[in-house]
């Protein structure tokens, strides 16, 4: 017999009142939308690996050895990660600069939970947290889902105003995280330079104010000169990698070389969160990684040089002309950041770019209030050289048919 209730609340009226940060709307629908618009759309919305750039062979056979680990790596475990693993990454971090050993890795299911941990270990309700303005997207979406107070930072070539932060911490003391993609940034493809870093360190020292640096992209480096991480200027740095730029996001394996103070805390929210990473993927991983890295590294990149020099070269060739057109030259990583005139209407002339065949990430998404629209992010990493110079051909046509009719 069914029980009556006298309430007429549903469910659905209580969720938590977190779940705004979800959102009404799919971003990914809206893609799903725009790449119907045209019968051969280019999209240079991805920020995954190419697939031909992914060590399919290397990972067979780093999963061959990991089979023949037997059933003792398939209990529950691990929960600070493969030690073999953890020791590897401990030995890159090194080389970079940063002192420490296996035991400050913290192996996570992408960098992305590394961003939720710590978020979760220093959150509360109404805490602020500085970001890159405009920030990568999905670190906005954690960073909402914990009802935090998110403040954006001007960006210039050259990364975040060292200024403008400083402002920004004078101003809220209940700022407590920064967080930074300080090379090869996503959207905007800028380094940081180390004097700003330096003082980004001084500045986070003076005012008790946690650095999270993402660092995703730093074994992706085309040109310029190599600047050292957050992190080895800093113990006290929270650092974020990943594996899933150069071997697969599918495989989910990322890390975070954890801040002294902070991990015992971050590795208490993890056991919590899921209790460890997959164990034979974490295996695979290590053999992959120890016996082939060098080699496959090198491969990607030759192809992300040649289609970041491509995407250039036709930018050059295709809006070089347009007055008020700018775009970001990276050094590395996956992205190409344009500006447009401040006149532009970059959420409309987004479905405009769509019918005329080119799919792109508005800019506007990488913003808190997605307050400017003048702006867009291109990916090369997945489109061969010759699509690349089509779409921005096409994109060209499109940002002059737009800018004429305004």
């Amino acid at each position: 017999m069914a029980i009556e209730h006298s309430t007429t609340r549903s469910v659905q009226d209580r969720v938590a009142k977190r779940t705004a940060a979800y959102g009404e709307s799919s971003i990914w629908k809206e893609l799903v939308d725009l790449l119907g618009r045209h019968p051969d759309p280019i999209y240079f919305g991805d920020g995954s690996p190419a697939r031909e750039a992914m060590p399919l062979k290397e990972m067979a056979e780093g999963y061959a050895l990991a089979v023949a680990d037997g059933a003792s790596s398939l209990g529950y475990g691990e929960s600070s990660g493969f030690e073999p693993l953890r020791e590897l990454i401990a030995e890159h971090m090194r080389d970079r600069g940063i002192d420490v050993t296996a035991d400050a890795i913290q192996v996570t299911n992408g960098s992305s939970q590394g961003l939720e941990l710590v978020t979760r270990v220093m959150i509360d309700p109404g805490d602020v947290i500085i970001v890159e303005h405009p920030t990568f997207l999905g670190a906005l979406e954690i960073f909402e889902t914990y009802q935090a107070r998110i403040i954006g930072v001007p960006v210039d070539e050259h990364g975040m105003d060292m200024d403008a932060l400083e402002q920004v911490l004078i101003a809220e003391p209940r700022a407590k995280i920064i967080y930074t993609i300080p090379t090869f940034q996503n959207p905007s493809g800028t380094t940081l330079p180390l004097d700003r870093r330096q003082r980004m360190v001084e500045l986070a020292n003076t005012y008790g104010v946690l650095i999270l640096e993402d660092d995703p992209y730093w074994q992706l480096q085309y040109a310029g000169d190599v600047v050292p991480p957050l992190r080895a200027l800093d113990e006290g740095v929270a650092h974020l990698g990943t594996f899933s730029k150069t071997i697969a996001p599918g495989i989910r394996t990322g890390w975070i070389v954890t801040p002294p103070k902070l991990r015992r805390l971050l590795l208490a929210a993890r056991e919590v969160m899921d209790l460890n990473n997959d164990r034979m993927t974490m295996r695979m991983v290590y053999h992959t990684s120890h016996n082939h890295e060098n080699d496959y590294i090198e491969r990607a990149r030759d192809i992300y040089r040649a289609r970041r020099n491509a995407m250039l070269d036709a930018l050059e060739q295709e809006l070089g002309d347009i007055p008020g057109v700018e775009w970001s030259k990276p050094d590395g990583g996956f992205f190409v950041w344009v500006t447009l005139p401040e006149r532009a209407d970059g959420n409309a002339f987004m479905n405009e770019a769509a019918a005329a065949g080119v799919v792109f990430f508005p800019g506007s998404w990488f913003y808190v209030n997605q307050d400017k629209t003048n702006v867009l992010r291109l990916s090369f990493s997945t489109v061969p050289e010759d699509r690349i110079v089509e779409g921005i051909r096409r994109l060209g046509g499109a940002i002059r048919a737009h800018l004429e009719h305004l």
